[in-house]
């Protein structure tokens, strides 16, 4: 054979793909496939009263008739994957030159002191995070639950963006809205991007860079397993200072609990909960959302929540809540297997037992939101008769309510 020929033969089999990647390369597809039929059966979904069930829903979807996706064979659970991903991935460091990253259980997590987010922050998560996005886009009718107006909302910052799936969507829609996203972990496109749209990293229980009125709209989501419990109040108070007067802060969250469970998700769900709160997580904050806002003096408060479907029995919505939910078993392997004493067959087995009941329990989540609207500052009058008033009274009068931009979508 030639040297020509021999070097051909040897770069074939250099680009022939692992049987890693083949899994992975399915998985994706499969993800797109539903996705794809997803938001081509929105309008139908949405003019309906309820989640239809037939026969079609249970046609070449993992997981029906009894046996779950499986979780142990992902390339997300892949160590021998991962340990060669961490050999040749460029870390970074901070200023004490600690790794941005650590690996638990062949998982990519954030290395943040202080930040006790217990989700990886690996290409996996941020699939599932992309994929969670729409689920919920679809279950509120829309990227927000508050009325946004690019006429009038043209600061706008993401607090716990990920990888920016909703932030770069608005800012495609909003070309005339200046857009920020922050998180801890910078793992948002690099390169292709709206123009209109920036990231920085930040740990929001520290506080947020940012000046007091700076922002018209600032959206917060899904940070129930990222703030200590003692820090929300703190994180809110920083959310309303950057905001402008008059203008919206909205907070969408889903408790660490779902609905309608079988004995076994009921099992693993308690135990779950007391690990979170162990580690000072506040695990029904998502409630709490409105308290919240009133307490830190926003006017015009709303709140909603949508109960989300999990499994085939649900339709289009709760196929892909359910496909959601295979990425969350798996980002939350490492934590569960510890605290419930499992080894990798065991948590396997429980993962299936969990979907099986997702379809004969009707299981589903509900997601919470609530919105509100940043008062304009109160004015003091000077007029002669309230400079006059009796001791006791007040001297001042509070100015007339905003313009409400909150109003329900």
């Amino acid at each position: 054979m030639g040297t020509n020929q021999s070097m051909h033969v040897r770069l074939q089999k250099k680009q022939k793909m692992t049987q890693q990647e083949l899994q992975r390369q399915y998985q994706r597809n499969l993800s797109e496939q539903q996705l794809a039929e997803h938001l081509s059966a929105r309008q139908a979904l949405e003019n309906s009263t309820s989640f239809a069930r037939g026969a079609q829903d249970f046609k070449q979807i993992p997981g029906i008739n009894g046996a779950a996706p499986s979780v142990i064979a992902s390339t997300a659970n892949n160590e021998s994957f991962y340990h060669q991903r961490a050999t040749t991935i460029q870390s970074t460091s901070d200023a004490r030159g600690r790794q941005n990253f650590r690996w638990i259980d062949g998982r990519r997590h954030h290395n943040t002191e202080g930040a006790p987010y217990i989700l990886p922050n690996d290409i996996d998560e941020m699939d599932r995070l992309h994929l969670q996005h729409y689920v919920i886009r679809h279950a509120f009718g829309g990227n927000t639950r508050a009325k946004f107006d690019g006429k009038i909302h043209k600061d706008v910052l993401d607090v716990g963006c990920g990888p920016g799936t909703w932030i770069l969507e608005m800012s495609t829609e909003h070309t005339e809205t200046n857009f920020t996203g922050i998180d801890i972990s910078a793992v948002w496109p690099t390169e292709i991007r709206p123009r209109n749209c920036r990231f920085q990293v930040v740990n929001a229980i520290e506080g947020l860079p940012f000046e007091d009125n700076t922002f018209d709209f600032v959206y917060q989501r899904f940070m129930i397993m990222g703030y200590p419990a003692k820090s929300w109040p703190f994180i809110i108070q920083e959310l309303v200072r950057v905001t402008k007067p008059g203008g919206i802060i909205e907070l969408t969250e889903i408790p660490v609990v779902s609905n309608a469970n079988g004995p076994e998700l009921t099992r693993v769900m308690e135990i779950l909960e007391q690990g979170c709160l162990a580690k000072g997580l506040d695990t029904k904050v998502a409630r709490k959302l409105d308290g919240l806002l009133q307490q830190a003096g926003l006017e015009d408060v709303k709140a909603c929540h949508a109960s989300i479907p999990m499994g085939a029995w649900g339709a289009k919505v709760g196929q892909l809540m359910r496909e959601n939910s295979a990425g969350v078993w798996s980002s939350l392997k490492g934590l569960i297997k510890e605290l419930a004493d499992l080894n990798d067959a065991q948590y396997e087995a429980m993962i299936k037992r969990i979907f099986v009941e997702y379809e004969t329990h009707k299981c589903y989540v509900n997601c919470y939101c609530a919105w509100g609207v940043k008062p304009h500052p109160k004015v003091a009058s000077t007029s002669t008769s309230e400079s006059l008033s009796p001791p006791g009274t007040s001297d001042t009068i509070t100015s007339s309510p905003p313009t409400n931009h909150a109003a329900v979508v």
